[in-house]
């Protein structure tokens, strides 16, 4: 099963500055998708040292657009103010 989890990701370089990753992400998938933030912090553990923004150059590990998890059944959005 492990060739199956490489399979199911890819690579991206960063490749402007001042982008957050939900910038990034919207730009490669080419649309937002909710929790595909959640699911690259989970490919790529030391990302929040880099800070809020993504610095050029940065290489990310992200699932592929098929292999999003966007089951939000039992999700619930929480306001910056909640």
């Amino acid at each position: 099963m492990g060739a199956g989890v490489l399979s199911e990701t890819e690579t991206i370089t960063v490749a402007r500055d001042g982008l957050t990753l939900s910038g990034v992400l919207a730009r490669h998938y080419r649309e937002v998708i909710s929790g595909a933030c959640e699911q690259v912090w989970s490919l790529n553990q030391d990302l929040a040292r880099k800070g809020a923004e993504i610095p050029r150059g940065t290489v990310l590990i992200v699932p592929v657009k098929d292999a999003l998890t966007t089951d939000t059944t039992n999700s619930k959005v929480t306001g910056l103010f909640d």
